[in-house]
């Protein structure tokens, strides 16, 4: 069978698989129940982090089109699009306000739209990282499974203590967010250790994540309590860089031990956030200091990607992710997990999420992760002879048989 025949024959094959998700951001009931517009799809999508924002305005749709219309992350929203919407054409200025009407009228007619979206389109379960409350289910626990965001922890080294963080909206004062009423540091860590363990146990989630990457190095050492005890009580006005570090360090390596006693998986953001220090290769010590923890290595540790595979390769406990990877270079995408499937010491360990805000962008990146198997698969059906039977089960385990057995879904 020739690369053309496989890649039909499989691309039909996965069309009609469903998906687990890994890791979503999907936003709660009521961000969807004000207007939505397609200004509004554009402005809570990787379009908007191109930097060519819509402010509903001519000159800035045109400006959309005419830089990103080609890139992978306009590419898979306009397909999510015109999935979610029943919408044929391609977005230009000529059509925006009619296609906007389009979905406008969609999401006033149905307040749980945004939810069925995904259910209507593919997805069985997503794990949703929801940072604006860490361990939820955004209320609908049939499609949505929680990750419990560990990074609010890393900042109460005083009561007084807020996330200093621009990147996401959400003002965290972590003592009074979790209820913490003073004490020892040993005392903060318990009641931690106290709010993961209830949330795993009435079955809120299923996975901690950290996005730290954004705002600091991965790598999480020294591990050093007396220095943490120092900066424990430290008022927010005193404190240095050099300070949080050491108290972020100390209650990062808690959670891989919380990790290791719930036993479920570690999800770490590797790649593309702080270019200087989100290169996963800062991130072995931890690995090999926790051999018991499973931990996730989110976005393939783009544009690192090489080093996610030989870490994949050496060390049983490290799980690569392409979440969100399809979505960011599509092409890049296909060389990562023929590549992954290569060295990876178990297939099972494989996995993919489409870390999205809004339905029709997850949607989009559905549709890039099974064109990626696709083109994967089919390769190896004609270059290496794999067998329709083996190829159909390669794609079950990538689409969502992996993260199921992962994430004991």
């Amino acid at each position: 069978m020739n690369k053309n025949d496989s890649l039909r024959g499989i691309t039909h094959f996965i069309s009609k698989l469903p998906a687990v998700s890994d890791h979503d951001h999907h936003l709660p009931d009521d961000f969807f129940a004000k207007e939505v517009t397609l200004d509004t799809l554009f402005n809570n999508s990787y379009v908007f982090w191109t930097g060519n924002p819509s402010k509903e305005d001519e000159a800035s749709r045109k400006a959309i089109l005419a830089n990103v219309s080609y890139n992978s992350y306009y590419t898979w929203l306009q397909k999510g699009i015109q999935q979610v919407h029943g919408i044929s054409e391609d977005v230009s200025l000529d059509n925006w306000e009619r296609l906007s009407g389009i979905i406008k009228n969609r999401y006033a007619s149905d307040n749980d739209f945004h939810w069925k979206a995904l259910r209507d389109n593919g997805f069985k379960k997503l794990i949703v990282d929801a940072y604006w409350e860490p361990g939820c289910n955004n209320g609908h626990p049939d499609i949505f499974t929680g990750s419990f965001r560990i990074d609010n922890f890393t900042y109460g080294y005083h009561q007084d203590a807020i996330i200093p963080n621009d990147f996401i909206p959400y003002v965290c004062v972590p003592w009074k967010k979790y209820g913490f009423a003073g004490g020892t540091l040993d005392d903060y860590v318990d009641h931690m250790r106290t709010i993961l363990t209830n949330a795993k146990q009435d079955g809120k989630i299923v996975a901690l994540k950290c996005a730290e990457a954004y705002f600091r190095s991965l790598n999480f050492l020294p591990d050093d309590k007396k220095q943490a005890e120092q900066v424990f009580g430290m008022s927010p006005k005193d404190i240095k860089r050099e300070n949080f570090i050491l108290f972020s360090n100390y209650i990062f390596n808690r959670c891989c031990e919380i990790a290791g006693e719930l036993q479920i998986p570690f999800q770490i953001h590797t790649g593309l956030a702080r270019l200087a220090d989100s290169q996963p290769m800062k991130f072995l010590p931890i690995i090999e200091k926790y051999p018991d923890v499973n931990f996730v290595l989110f976005h393939s540790g783009y544009p690192w990607s090489h080093e996610i595979c030989g870490i994949v390769h050496n060390y049983q406990n490290a799980y690569p992710s392409l979440t969100w990877t399809p979505t960011i270079s599509t092409s890049a995408a296909v060389t990562i997990l023929d590549e992954l499937i290569d060295v990876a010491p178990s297939i099972r360990h494989i996995t993919w999420g489409s870390d999205c805000w809004i339905p029709e962008e997850a949607v989009g990146a559905l549709f890039a992760w099974k064109f990626v198997i696709a083109k994967v698969i089919a390769g190896r059906m004609a270059d290496y002879n794999m067998s329709a039977a083996k190829a159909e089960q390669l794609a079950v385990m990538l689409l969502y048989q992996n993260n199921e057995e992962v994430y004991g879904l």
